[in-house]
C-alpha cells in the first residue's frame, strides 16, 4: 500500500475524507486525531522497535492501535498533511513545564501556513495538549476546557502556553531553525532507548475527546470534564489491561499488562512515580 492509500484510509478513520482541505479541516484533523488515537508510551516502556517511517508510523498508530508519543503522532500527521499538499515544517522543542531549564529536543511538532498564518499543530503531547491549531501570533483562542498561546518571550524563541489555575503556563520552547528527518531520529533514540527518558521510565497514555480527558500516568487512572475529575489507582494487570484497552483504545495483551504492571510497581518502590 503506497503512502497515498495510507493517508486515503487515515482520513476515513477519521471522518475526514472528501472534505474541502480549509482551516476548518486543520482544526477537525487535530481535534479527531487525538480523540482517535490514544499519545501512549507503551511501546517505550516495552521496548518494543519504533522505527519512525510512515509506513511504520501508519501501521502501528492506524491500524495497530500502539498509540504513540510526539515522533511517532507528529510523524504520522506531518507525513499526512504533506502527502495534501500543506507544505508542513518540521519544529523541534525543549520541554520545561514552566520551569527555566534547558532540556534536550524531545518533542516534535508541525508547523502549517494558512492564508499567510503560521500555526503550530501539535497531536503529541499528551492530555495537556492543544486540540486546535494554535497561531504564532500570541491569540488566546480556546478549546473549549483551556486557552493555549504561543508567546514570544525572547527574539526567536517561542513558548507554547496553556492557561491555568489563573495564568499561563510554559509546556515547552522551540525556535524556527531548521530541522530535519534526522533530527527526528536523534530525539526519539534518546526518548525511547536512554535509561533516563521519560517515557522509559513511566506509562502515559491518553485520549483528549470533546467533553472530557482520559489519562493514564503509570498506576494512577483519571477521568476530566469541565465539571469534575475522577481519579483510582490501579492495583493489578487486568485492571490495567481493561483500561488500557477499554478505555484508552491501546491494544496489548495480557502478557505486556503483567510485564508494565510489574515494572511500575518495581519502579514505584524504587524511585517513586513523579510524572511532570
Amino acid at each position: 500500500m503506497g503512502q497515498f492509500e495510507m493517508v486515503k484510509n487515515y482520513l476515513q478513520t477519521l471522518n475526514l475524507h472528501d472534505r474541502e482541505l480549509d482551516f476548518e479541516f486543520l482544526s477537525d484533523i487535530v481535534a479527531r486525531h487525538v480523540s482517535t488515537f490514544a499519545f501512549s508510551s507503551v511501546g517505550c516502556q516495552l521496548g518494543d522497535d519504533l522505527p519512525l517511517d510512515f509506513k511504520s508510523l501508519y501501521q502501528r498508530i492506524v491500524i495497530q492501535r500502539r498509540g504513540g508519543y510526539c515522533f511517532e503522532q507528529n510523524g504520522l500527521l506531518y507525513g499526512v498533511l504533506e502527502e495534501l499538499g500543506f507544505s508542513p515544517k518540521i519544529l523541534l522543542a525543549r520541554v520545561i513545564h514552566s520551569h527555566d531549564t534547558h532540556s534536550g529536543l524531545t518533542h516534535r511538532m508541525s508547523m502549517v501556513e494558512y492564508e499567510g498564518q503560521q500555526y503550530v499543530l501539535d497531536v503529541g503531547f499528551g492530555f495537556l495538549g492543544p486540540t486546535f491549531p494554535v497561531p504564532m501570533s500570541e491569540v488566546e483562542p480556546n478549546d473549549g476546557k483551556n486557552n493555549f498561546r504561543i508567546a514570544e518571550r525572547h527574539p526567536g524563541e517561542y513558548y507554547m502556553q496553556v492557561f491555568q489555575d489563573g495564568d499561563f503556563c510554559s509546556l515547552y520552547r522551540f525556535d524556527l531553525a531548521r530541522y530535519g528527518q534526522a533530527d527526528c531520529e536523534v530525539g526519539h533514540f534518546f526518548s525511547h532507548r536512554h535509561p533516563d527518558a521519560k517515557f522509559v521510565n513511566h506509562l502515559v497514555v491518553s485520549l483528549i475527546q470533546e467533553n472530557e480527558t482520559r489519562a493514564l500516568v503509570n498506576l494512577k487512572y483519571w477521568i476530566t470534564t469541565k465539571a469534575s475529575t475522577r481519579s483510582l489507582e490501579i492495583s493489578d494487570p487486568d485492571q490495567l489491561k481493561r483500561i488500557i484497552v477499554g478505555e484508552l483504545g491501546v491494544q496489548i495483551t495480557a502478557d505486556e499488562s503483567r510485564r508494565l504492571y510489574e515494572k511500575l510497581k518495581a519502579s514505584r518502590i524504587e524511585k517513586g512515580d513523579e510524572f511532570i
